[in-house]
């Protein structure tokens, strides 16, 4: 592997969320650890309404689904199957809500909460920023405590090339 090749990778691997990276090519091996940085806050309700839907009433407890990762956003497993979620679905927490691409691999995005699906903030397939917001859900009462989800869990991506 070539130093410029090299660097680049590591500069990608600083900017995603990714903790761990490991990487063979031929007798080449190289595996390299972030150190754990504190948990990131996913996401939040009783958000501004400035911008919500005028039928939502202010005082609604909504919550924002944010992406973990930069890469593309896709709602369903694969073109022309049922997306996992739509406005006006309901979801349980734990359940896969969208895929994203990054660098190749496809990471599941989960519902930190259970609630409704009030509305998809971003096409499917189009490009996402890290911590960008790709849906709304109105929190389902007495579901979940303080309204707010913080990620417990690291990223890791093993990858081979040939």
């Amino acid at each position: 592997m070539e130093e410029i090749d090299l660097d680049k990778l590591l500069t990608k691997l600083d900017q995603s969320s990714f903790t761990s990276f490991e990487i063979h090519d031929g007798d080449f091996n190289l595996k390299v650890k972030k150190e754990a940085v504190a948990s990131q806050p996913v996401m939040q309700n009783n958000l501004p309404v400035a911008e919500a839907a005028p039928s939502m009433p202010e005082s609604e407890p909504l919550a924002e689904i944010k992406a973990p990762f930069v890469g593309v956003v896709y709602f369903a497993p694969a073109e022309g199957e049922d997306p996992y979620i739509q406005e006006g679905s309901t979801v349980k927490k734990g359940d896969t809500v969208a895929l994203i691409e990054a660098m190749k691999m496809f990471n599941e995005v989960h519902s930190p909460i259970e609630g409704e699906v009030v509305e998809i903030l971003v096409d499917n397939g189009s490009m996402v920023e890290y911590d960008q917001p790709i849906a709304r859900i109105r929190e389902k009462i007495g579901g979940r405590g303080n309204g707010k989800c913080t990620r417990h869990h690291s990223p890791t991506a093993t990858i081979s090339i040939n």
